[in-house]
This record gives C-alpha cells, structure tokens and sequence, in this order.
C-alpha cells in the first residue's frame, strides 16, 4: 500500500480511542502490516533497494531526489488527510500518532538496510513474510486503495455510531 493509505487508516482507528495516543501509534503500526498482507500494488522507486544483501548503496542523483519527493508528497497527503478527516481538538494527537504508525514499519524497511540487526531484523523478516505477494497492476491498484480508504472511513464512522449510542 501506498503511504497515504496507511496513514488514513492509522489515523482512522486511532479516532475511535482519542485518549489513548500510545494505543493509537501501535494499532497504526499493526494496521500497516493488517493491510499489507491485502493485494496492491506500491510505486516503484527508482533509487532505493530494501532487499537485504543486495550489496546495492544508496546513491545521490536524479533517481534519488525523484523518490524522495515522491515518498514524501505520499507522507504528507496521507498525513493531512487523516487529520482533516479525523483530528477534533482531543483527538489530534491520537490521530497523528496512529497515522505515522500506520506509515512507520515502511521507512524502518530502510533503516534494516543500514541497520540489519535486531529488532529491525525480525521486524523486517516479519513485514516480508506479511506482505502479500500477490501485485495489481496500477490503474486497479490505485482505485481499490482508494476504495479501500473510503471503506475504512465508512467502517469508522459505523463504528463511532454504535459506540455513541450505547
């Protein structure tokens, strides 16, 4: 999944237990790794390897400076999604913490790259054996992660409405 997707989702569950910011950033982590095993489709980028042992290094050029762009407008619209839809003025920390958690496992990828040692290992190992491996091709890739994010906010929104009426 995209970064966007991860963080409306993350930021999604953690709506629903606003008092709670540290529940918040573990259910976002463990939303990451629910929805990564569903198929999809992620950008490719250019630049970066995150397969261990691959002996590839980071180099600065074109390549680079494109994913990280791409990277980062992903992070921030997700990002700012999940707060517009969600953050009320006792919310917005549980929200941001559950949004970066549901992005987090993704950059820790890279970090086990530079870093292949424990807990990053077994964290790597995990998200590996978690995500499907089962690609869509991107124009249905795209659309049923965004039919998968406005399922997400209705199943939210469901939810609120039964916990409000009890």
């Amino acid at each position: 999944m995209i970064l966007s997707t991860h963080a409306v989702v993350g930021g999604a569950i953690a709506s629903l237990m606003p008092s709670h910011p540290v529940l918040a950033l573990v259910c976002g982590i463990g939303s990451h790794f629910a929805i990564d095993a569903i198929p999809h489709a992620d950008y490719p980028l250019r630049s970066i390897s995150l397969r261990p042992r691959s002996g590839a290094t980071i180099a600065v050029n074109r390549s680079l400076f494109r994913d990280l762009i791409v990277i980062s407008l992903d992070a921030v619209v997700g990002l700012t999604v999940a707060m517009w839809l969600y953050a009320t003025p006792t919310a917005a920390l549980a929200v941001l913490l559950g949004a970066i958690g549901g992005m987090l496992p993704d950059p820790l990828q890279l970090a086990h790259k530079f870093y292949p040692k424990e807990p990053l290992r077994s964290l790597q190992r995990f998200h590996k054996w978690i995500h499907t491996k089962r690609r869509l091709r991107w124009p249905e890739a795209m659309g049923s992660q965004f039919l998968f994010v406005l399922l997400t906010i209705a199943v939210v929104e469901i939810v609120r409405a039964c916990i409000q009426s009890s």
